[in-house]
Formats: structure tokens, C-alpha cells, sequence
């Protein structure tokens, strides 16, 4: 079971470790350059508005107010006061239902109907309705449109309009987790008359001009300085109408600026935060910094296609031999926990497994069962940043005390990532997965599954296990979901056991904020919800 996240007092964060910078994948994060133009509409809501605002410092503005055209957490995180779906995840991962009142599988797992709100009006004053549910996802899912989440909805087949407030999406293939892909922020809907301009006028900005049905309304996108967005009066939820006048999320790429800027007052709330950066704030009265796991596993990937890995023993002995407490403490400055899976606790469907415990003596015993006593030589790949690299080089460290020779090399994360996706001259590397779909098929499949090998796809090691196969169909046959979280459980502990990755850590999320500030909440993901946030 997922534990819920909450706020902590700094004199409980000396036990708690690393913070995710953001959900990665082995392969590529696109974030889509931005047309710099101006918009073309005049904010809907006022240009000035008195009494309780908002200010929130992230690392970098946004690439797109458009989520079926971004990929990155501070889009995001900023799109989410003006956007909604179907569903969400909240705090604990577990599915709430937005914009459909609830949901249904019919028997084989290939289709889910969803009956929707009644009432619901988006800010351009058009209905919300199963019409606008299909022509969304129709728009996003069409490849001649170029947006960057069309892949993401590769899954539906057809999108059926059953009447006013009830539609089926239909897959090909069985699929028991199409209700967490709604619930994925870039499920997002927005106004048909905006879809109707876009295919009208090519040139039309929709990364500009964003249309929702959520409890903010957008102000004004002004480049490298902020993105405003300002209570929508007329929300159709009143239960959860915004609590604070307006959000000003202002790009401070710094992360010690971001720190000065709360502490003096100048922002209420800084995401992310650097493990250091946390440290510093530890000790300030006036602000609260929020830890929770991630849903970011660390690892080490391995060819399958290379001898060397073939035996059991060495990738036990690999696992033994890292020293993973070391590795959090040191890299990671006590920000995370050791890895019991391949996937974190904070995704839908974990069962942890009793870790691979440090043991250099077991490890060297391992490999003399494997007949690797002398070792052998390896290329380790890594990301050229200073996490990943810091990471790389302790983990060659540890191997080298069991006979393993370790070349780290390091690449910019682009070129490692078409590098990993030719599945050419490919040994060890260190990855970064986490599902955004936030449930266990999509944390397992695309890197174990015997299908999703290279070229372009995450089974960079080629690992082929015809059992995992069946019970990965199996799992989303079944719209049973304890049945199917029993299966994934099964599949998880046979991976873990299996070793084909060396698992590494989980690194913990860390946001700040002023004691003053209330309603907010952090999904494993990293992005914030802040639709109730207050001030005092």
C-alpha cells in the first residue's frame, strides 16, 4: 500500500533522503520549443486582482500551456490549475474521478466507459461533454497534428460517443490500465472551439491560448519572467472552487536564488529543491519542506547479448555488491531508499522484495560460482550531468572490489539515448524509469517485456523472458484489479529475482514552502497540485 505523503517539520527530515528533479525515462524527454509570440487573446479575468495571490519559484518556465504538447513537470504542474481530466491521481496515487463521475470495463478489458459530470462549462463559456472527450482525443491522437503526447494515446483504437454524458474508449488489445492513462495530466480537455481554430488556422497558438475547465483561468504568459493564472469564478465544482486569487509561477533557474527568494518572502513555494539546498533550509522556523518518495527508480541496465551476464550469479553478485545505503548517503545526501523493486512504492501495483543486501564476500563467492573469479572488463554509459555521473563512478568503485573492471563513459542525454535505442555496442548504463501513467504495467512492460526490445524502444538490455510475457497479457486481460495487482506482484518479484537490472534507489521529492501556505500537495511524480492552495 502506498504511503500518504505529507508535510514534515525539519527536526523529523535528518532520516529522510534525495530529491527527484522529475520523472525520467531511459529514453529521451522532449520538451518542445516555444513560439515566443505574444498572445493573440486578452486574459479573460482582470489584469489586477486585490487580495490573497500566490507566488510559486520553478526551475524553468514552461515549454507549452498545451497538455497534449509538453512532456516536462513544469508545464505540467502550471497547466493543471487551468486543465482537467477525466480523472487524476491524488496524493497516494489512487485514481479520483474530475470530469467523468465514474467508470466501467466491459468483460475483456478492451473497453471503458466513462459517464461524465453534468454542468460543465469550460472558460469560454462551451459546454463539456462526450463530444468534446472524443474530439480531443481524436486531435491528440492524430500524427499529421505533431503533438508531442500522440504517441501516449497510441493505445485507443476508437473513441465512441454513446450520448450527451456517456463515451467508450476502445482498445485493440486488452488493457486494464487505460483508467490510469486518463488520469494522466496531458488527458487534459480542452474547448472544441479551440480544436476548431486550430485545424481553421494552422498558425493558431494553442500552446498560448489555453481553454479548460478547471478552477483557474489564464492570465498572462510573459517570456522568462511569469505565467499568470487567476481564479475562475464561474467553476463548475464549487467544492473545490480556488481558494486564492491568483497563481504567479515565476522561472528562477537557480536553485540557491529559488532558496533566497523564499526565505525572504518574495515566493511562497520553490520546486525542486537540491538535496544541499534542502539541508540549508532545515533549520528556518518559517518554512516546511515536504519529503515523500518518488516515483524514480535508479538503476543499472545490462546487455543480455553479452556472455558475461548470462550467468545468474554475476547479476546477484553485482546487486551484492553495491553498497546502495553508501550510494543514498553519499551521492544522494540521504535523500531516498534502497530499491525492492523495479519500479517505486509510489507507483500503483508496487510489492517490494527483500533487497540484495551489501555483501563483497558473497558478491566474490558469486562470481567464483559463475567462473568469473578474474573478473571481466565492462563500459558503463551515463548521462553527463553531475548526478548521474557522481552515480556512475561510485557504482565502478564498488564493482572494481569484485573483480569488475568499469569504463564510465559519459554522454550528453540525448545522444546516450539514441545510442541505448540503436541497441548497438550497448553493456551497462545507468538508467532513470518512472511510469507516467503511475501504475505497474507501464513501469515493467517497456523495459522487460520481450517486444519492447531496441531499436526505438526501452529493452535496451534485450532481456526476453517468455513467462514475464504471458503474465504481462495476462494482467491487462483482467479487469479484475486485485487479480491483476496479483500478477503484477508475481512479475515483480521473478524481475527482481531475475536481476537483469543492478537496482539502485528511489530519490525522495523535496518541495518548500511557507509555514503560511496550506492545501498543496506533491504527487510522486513531482508535480504539484495546487487548485486548493491558501494562505493564512
Amino acid at each position: 500500500m502506498v504511503t500518504k505523503s505529507k508535510w514534515l517539520l525539519f527536526s523529523f527530515l535528518v532520516l529522510i533522503l534525495l530529491a527527484s528533479l522529475g520523472a525520467c525515462s531511459s529514453n529521451p524527454t522532449t520538451e518542445e520549443s516555444v513560439d515566443t509570440q505574444d498572445q493573440t487573446e486578452e486574459p479573460v479575468a482582470e489584469e489586477t486582482v486585490e487580495g490573497n495571490e500566490l507566488t510559486v519559484g520553478i526551475e524553468a518556465e514552461p515549454t507549452s500551456l498545451d497538455p497534449f504538447n509538453t512532456t516536462d513537470g513544469n508545464s505540467a504542474t502550471v497547466q493543471s490549475t487551468m486543465f482537467e481530466g477525466l480523472l487524476r491521481f491524488d496524493e497516494n496515487m489512487d485514481l479520483v474521478p474530475v470530469l467523468a463521475r465514474d467508470y466501467t470495463y466491459n468483460e475483456d478489458a478492451t473497453e471503458i466507459t466513462f459517464t461524465l459530470q453534468e454542468g460543465v462549462t469550460f472558460h469560454d463559456g462551451t459546454a463539456f461533454n462526450a463530444e468534446v472527450v472524443k474530439e480531443n482525443l481524436d486531435f491528440v491522437r492524430d500524427r499529421d497534428n505533431g503533438l508531442a503526447r500522440a504517441s501516449f494515446f497510441s493505445f485507443i483504437s476508437e473513441v465512441v460517443v454513446n450520448d450527451e454524458l456517456s463515451v467508450t474508449i476502445k482498445s485493440e488489445e486488452p488493457n486494464s490500465a487505460m483508467a490510469s492513462y486518463m488520469a494522466h495530466a496531458s488527458a487534459s480537455f480542452k474547448s472544441i472551439d479551440e480544436i476548431t481554430k486550430k485545424k481553421n488556422d494552422e498558425s493558431y497558438n494553442l500552446d498560448r491560448n489555453p481553454v479548460g475547465t478547471g478552477p483557474f483561468i489564464f492570465g498572462e504568459w510573459r517570456d522568462s519572467e511569469h505565467v499568470v493564472v487567476y481564479k475562475f469564478d464561474e467553476y463548475w465544482n464549487s467544492s473545490e472552487a480556488a481558494r486564492v486569487e491568483s497563481i504567479t509561477f515565476r522561472p528562477v533557474v537557480e536553485a540557491s536564488t529559488r532558496v533566497n527568494m523564499l526565505k525572504t518572502g518574495e515566493v511562497d513555494l520553490i520546486y525542486p529543491i537540491p538535496t544541499l539546498n534542502a539541508a540549508e533550509l532545515e533549520n528556518d522556523a518559517e518554512i516546511d519542506l515536504y519529503v515523500g518518495s518518488s516515483t524514480d527508480v535508479f538503476y543499472i541496465g545490462m546487455n543480455f547479448k553479452e556472455d558475461k551476464y548470462q550467468d545468474l550469479n554475476v547479476r546477484h553478485a553485482m546487486n551484492h555488491a553495491v553498497d546502495k545505503d553508501g550510494l543514498i548517503a553519499q551521492i544522494s545526501d540521504g535523500y531516498g531508499q534502497i530499491a525492492a523493486s523495479a519500479i517505486a512504492p509510489a507507483v500503483y501495483g508496487y510489492a517490494g522484495q527483500s533487497i540484495y543486501e551489501h555483501d563483497k564476500d558473497l558478491a566474490r563467492e558469486l562470481m567464483a560460482e559463475a567462473g568469473m573469479e578474474e573478473g571481466f572488463k565492462a563500459t558503463l554509459w551515463t548521462r553527463n550531468t553531475t548526478e548521474f555521473v557522481s552515480v556512475a563512478e561510485y557504482v565502478a568503485i564498488q564493482l572494481s572490489e569484485i573483480g569488475i573492471d568499469v569504463d564510465v563513459q559519459a554522454y550528453e542525454s540525448g545522444t546516450l539515448f539514441d545510442m541505448l535505442d540503436a541497441g548497438e555496442n550497448t553493456d551497462l548504463w545507468i538508467g532513470r524509469w518512472s511510469p507516467g501513467t503511475g501504475e505497474a504495467d507501464y513501469g515493467l512492460r517497456p523495459n522487460f517485456a520481450s517486444d519492447r526490445v531496441p531499436p526505438n524502444f526501452n529493452n535496451s538490455g534485450f532481456y526476453i523472458n517468455e513467462e514475464l510475457d504471458q503474465l504481462f497479457d495476462e494482467a491487462l486481460r483482467t479487469p479484475d484489479q486485485e487479480k491483476a495487482l496479483s500478477i503484477y506482484a508475481d512479475l515483480q518479484k521473478k524481475i527482481y529475482e531475475d536481476a537483469p537490472w543492478v537496482f539502485l534507489h528511489i530519490p525522495d521529492t523535496i518541495i518548500a514552502k511557507g509555514k503560511n501556505v496550506t492545501g498543496i500537495y506533491v504527487l510522486p511524480s513531482g508535480a504539484v497540485h495546487l487548485n486548493q492552495a491558501d494562505k493564512k
